[in-house]
């Protein structure tokens, strides 16, 4: 039953694997795919949370699955960011574990783009300064140094 999604999902990476490839350097799309990744798991951290906070009869759920005891005074204060959907005071449905989970993984994605950003702008720097009719040694370029 998984394998159809899991090759789906093998057969998305690969394509834009391809495709970042062909349009930045590698250096480039190494963060970017980070950062996909990042947002993927992102993304299925949040759908889990939803799927195991949000049940369809949250008072039933409260009382025969985690034997907890139903307060109508917290029905329908359920957040969405951060996840929460309480049964009582003391007791949320949400897993504890989920909510620093979906801020690490948007943290690491904002760090893969912020240092996709910055190879991209420091390769264009690089290629500005190194342009042709540059000897690349008087630059710094890391091209071949003339002989004398």
């Amino acid at each position: 039953m998984l394998a159809v999604p899991l090759m789906a999902l093998f057969a998305v990476m690969w394509v834009f694997r391809f495709l970042m490839r062909s349009w930045v350097s590698v250096q480039v799309s190494r963060w970017i795919e980070g950062a996909f990744y990042a947002l993927l798991g992102t993304l299925i951290t949040y759908a889990w949370g939803l799927f195991s906070g949000f049940p369809w009869d949250i008072e039933e759920t409260c009382r025969l699955d985690h034997q907890q005891h139903w307060d109508r005074g917290f029905a329908g204060s359920a957040g969405y960011f951060p996840l929460s959907n309480k049964c009582n005071a003391a007791f949320d449905l949400v897993p504890g574990y989920l909510n620093p989970l979906l801020a690490t993984g948007v943290s690491v994605m904002v760090i893969c783009i912020g240092m996709a950003a910055y190879r991209a702008w420091k390769r264009r720097k690089r290629a500005s300064r190194c342009g042709p009719g540059r000897v690349a040694a008087d630059h710094g370029c890391g091209g071949p140094v003339p002989e004398a």
